[in-house]
C-alpha cells in the first residue's frame, strides 16, 4: 500500500506542539501515512508545498495582520483549487487574544472547504452554528501525554523552598487574560485568607503559579495581588520539558479557572490525567462532555468573576479537605481510567478514519 502524506499546519514538531507531534507519530505508526509540517516544508523546500495528499489544519484563523490573512487566504484558496483533502481541527471557537475580524472570513471558508471537521467536544457544532454540515463532523476527544515528557526527579520543593508536607494546587502552561489567574488568586486568598509561611511545617496549602506572561500588562495585574503572601508562589518562567512531570507529580491537584469566551478545550486536562492527577476545572465544554462519563474533576460553573471567585474558592477548599482525607483518590484513579479509554492507541481507528483510512 502507497504511503498518503500529510502535511500539518503549522507543523507536526514536539519542540511546537505535543498534540499534533503525538497525533503524527499515531499516523506514522500505522504505516499508511508520512507526516510533514507547513513550516518546515517552507524553510527546506517551499516548492514541494502543494505536494502532500492530505492538509491537516490547526488554529488557521487566527491571522494578527493582514499580510498574513493573505498567505493564509492564498494556501486555503490554491488547496481548494488543487483539490486537495482538508482536514480541519477546531481548537477554540474564537482566538485566545484579540485578533482582527477578517479571520471570519478564513473560518467561514474552512468550513466549507474541508472534508473532515474534527471537533473535541459535541457542543462545538452548536457553538460554531456547525449543524447544516454535521456530515463532515467528526468527534474525537484531546489524546493522552503518555511518554511526552521524560521522568525527572527535580525537587520543587526544594526549587522553591516549600516545605515537604504542604499541599501545593499548580497551574502551569502560557499564562494569558483568558486562562484567569487573577481569578484563581483572589480565590486562593479568599479561601485562605490569613496564608502562611511556603516552608513551615504547618500542612496548609500552597498555590504554585508557572509560565510565561502574556502581555506583560497581564503580569503587573497579578503581581499586584501577591503582596503579604508567602504561600503564592509566581514563576515567570515555562516550566522545562525534562522537569515537567516533577511538577505534575508533585501537585496535589491542578488549577485550571478557563474563560468561556473562546476555551472550548484543554490540553492541561489530559495533561494531568496521563499522570494520574486530577484537577480543579470550570465546566467549558470539554469538561462537561468528561463529567457525562466520569467523575473524574471537580468542575464548577460561574456567571460574573465575583461568582466565579466564590465558586472556585470553594472547589479548591473542598478539594483541600479530599487531599487531607485522601478521598481525592477515586477522581485520580477515574482520572487514569478516563484517560487509558482515551488514549491514542485506544482510538487510533477514529484517528484513521479522519484521513479516510481504518
Amino acid at each position: 500500500m502507497q504511503q498518503k502524506t500529510i502535511c500539518f499546519y503549522p507543523t507536526h514538531q514536539k519542540r511546537t506542539n505535543h498534540f499534533l507531534f503525538n497525533l503524527s507519530k499515531l499516523l506514522e505508526s500505522s504505516g499508511r501515512f508520512k507526516c510533514v509540517g507547513y513550516k518546515d516544508i517552507q524553510k527546506s523546500n517551499p516548492k514541494s508545498i502543494f505536494d502532500a495528499d492530505i492538509y491537516h489544519i490547526n488554529w488557521f484563523d487566527q491571522s494578527k495582520t493582514f499580510v498574513s490573512f493573505l498567505k493564509r487566504l492564498y494556501f486555503l484558496l490554491m488547496l481548494k483549487c488543487k483539490r486537495k483533502k482538508i482536514v480541519w481541527t477546531i481548537h477554540n471557537i474564537v482566538s485566545h487574544a484579540k485578533t482582527p475580524f477578517y479571520n471570519k472570513i478564513l473560518f467561514k471558508l474552512l468550513v466549507r472547504f474541508s472534508d473532515k471537521i474534527h471537533i473535541m467536544c459535541k457542543e462545538t457544532v452548536e457553538i460554531a452554528h456547525l449543524q447544516k454540515f454535521s456530515n463532515k463532523i467528526q468527534l474525537i476527544p484531546h489524546g493522552d501525554y503518555y511518554g511526552s515528557y521524560p521522568e525527572s526527579d527535580f525537587d520543587i520543593y526544594a526549587h522553591y523552598n516549600i516545605a515537604k508536607n504542604k499541599p501545593i494546587f499548580l497551574f502551569t502552561g502560557a499564562i494569558q487574560p483568558y486562562k484567569n489567574i487573577e481569578v484563581l488568586v483572589q480565590s486562593f486568598k479568599k479561601a485562605w485568607p490569613e496564608g502562611t509561611c511556603k516552608n513551615s511545617g504547618e500542612n496548609s496549602p500552597l498555590l504554585l503559579i508557572c509560565g510565561k506572561v502574556e502581555p506583560d500588562s497581564y503580569k503587573e495585574t497579578i503581581q499586584s495581588l501577591l503582596t503579604g503572601r508567602d504561600d503564592i508562589v509566581f514563576d515567570l518562567q515555562f516550566i522545562p520539558d525534562e522537569h515537567l512531570a516533577a511538577y505534575i507529580q508533585s501537585a496535589g491537584v491542578l488549577v485550571a479557572p478557563y474563560s468561556y469566551r473562546s476555551s472550548l478545550n484543554s490540553g492541561t486536562i489530559p495533561l494531568a490525567f496521563s499522570y494520574g492527577k486530577t484537577l480543579i476545572c470550570s465546566d467549558i465544554p470539554c469538561v462537561r462532555d468528561i463529567v457525562e462519563k466520569s467523575d473524574c474533576l471537580y468542575s464548577y460553573h460561574y456567571s460574573t468573576e465575583e461568582e466565579h471567585v466564590d465558586v472556585l474558592s470553594k472547589m479548591m477548599k473542598r478539594a483541600y479537605e479530599d487531599l487531607k482525607s485522601g478521598a481525592i483518590l477515586e477522581k485520580e484513579k477515574s482520572a487514569s481510567y478516563y484517560m487509558q479509554n482515551n488514549a491514542w492507541e485506544a482510538r487510533k481507528n477514529e484517528w484513521l478514519s479522519l484521513y479516510g483510512e481504518a
